[in-house]
């Protein structure tokens, strides 16, 4: 296992000596099954043991990071049972003369951490994988090819346009939206032909027009997301809310000063992405025979403007 002694464990987090890894073995697995799993596969059992030879050093840096995740992500599912103890007679507190109960605000503010800690791993982590895709195949072949379908594939096509603060996280989370926003804007726009063309795009006019293409994506994303709630949103950019504790609830602010403020930063969302749209059909007209192989460009004819509704106090997009 890619975590094996309380050594390690002191390695990422804070905890006294004495401590008894076993308590926390089972919670390896489980952060794994819950966190690491669904984003970078079985990359625990290849970087099991420090690596020697060839690219030693980036799958060593990727299991750092891996190993940071995991502990802090194993330490947090571990937390709530950390001070009772559970046995035949049923489940107790475990008291001394020595140590005083946490209190619950504790207990929050220490969770809130390892999740946050988890995360920060996660991210830099990804980073690694998806600039050595050579050194991690296997990743590469599974996740990191994933949504080469979409416009806007990775987070620094997402970057360009809007800051996600390089959050590889934030993006996957954005993906769902971005493929949303891809299908109702810009293929009911151009045909099959054209996108399939823009995708393979690097150079000329079709990657101008692949570049306003997906400008317009992630600022009719933004406008959508702007009310789900999850994210965290202010002039440094855009973050998932990576702190979250699965009791705490969140939502959209739907009243008050805070809801005017969103309308009017998703409507000017919303007439970014209908400029961009536009200067995409200039790149068209203005150079009728970059596009002359095509045996069709546009879908059919589309609005040259996307429309804000407004309900219950929210503006979306029509």
């Amino acid at each position: 296992m890619i975590l094996t002694t309380t050594a390690d464990l002191k390695e990422y987090i804070s905890v006294a000596t004495n401590f008894n890894f076993a308590t926390i073995q089972p919670y390896i697995t489980k952060a794994i099954n819950s966190y690491t799993k669904k984003v970078v596969g079985n990359l625990h059992v290849l970087l099991d043991a420090a690596a020697t030879g060839t690219d030693a050093n980036i799958k060593n840096e990727a299991r750092q990071h891996l190993r940071s995740a995991i502990a802090n992500f194993a330490y947090y599912m571990f937390s709530p049972y950390a001070s009772i103890t559970m046995d035949s007679s049923g489940i107790a507190n475990v008291q001394n003369d020595k140590q005083a109960p946490l209190q619950n605000w504790q207990l929050i503010s220490i969770q809130r951490e390892l999740l946050r800690s988890g995360h920060e791993s996660m991210d830099l982590l990804l980073e690694i994988l998806e600039n050595n895709p050579a050194v991690f195949t296997a990743w590469t072949t599974e996740f990191g090819t994933m949504n080469k379908d979409l416009l806007v594939h990775n987070s620094t096509d997402f970057q360009l346009c809007y800051n996600i603060n390089n959050s590889r996280q934030t993006f996957l989370s954005l993906v769902p939206s971005l493929r949303q926003i891809e299908d109702k804007y810009i293929k009911t726009l151009f045909s099959a032909e054209v996108i399939t063309a823009m995708k393979s795009a690097t150079s000329g006019s079709l990657l101008e027009l692949k570049s306003y293409c997906q400008k317009a994506i992630v600022c009719f994303t933004i406008a959508k997301v702007y009310d789900e709630g999850i994210f965290h949103l202010d002039a440094s950019g855009i973050k998932l809310k990576f702190d979250v504790l699965p009791w705490e609830k969140v939502q959209a602010v739907d009243y008050g000063k805070q809801v005017e403020q969103m309308n009017k930063a998703i409507k000017k969302q919303i007439e970014n992405g209908t400029q961009y749209i536009l200067l995409a059909k200039d790149v068209i007209t203005e150079n009728p025979s970059d596009f002359t192989s095509f045996t069709k460009i546009y879908k059919k004819d589309a609005p040259i403007k996307y429309e804000a509704h407004k309900t219950s106090g929210i503006v979306g997009i029509v």
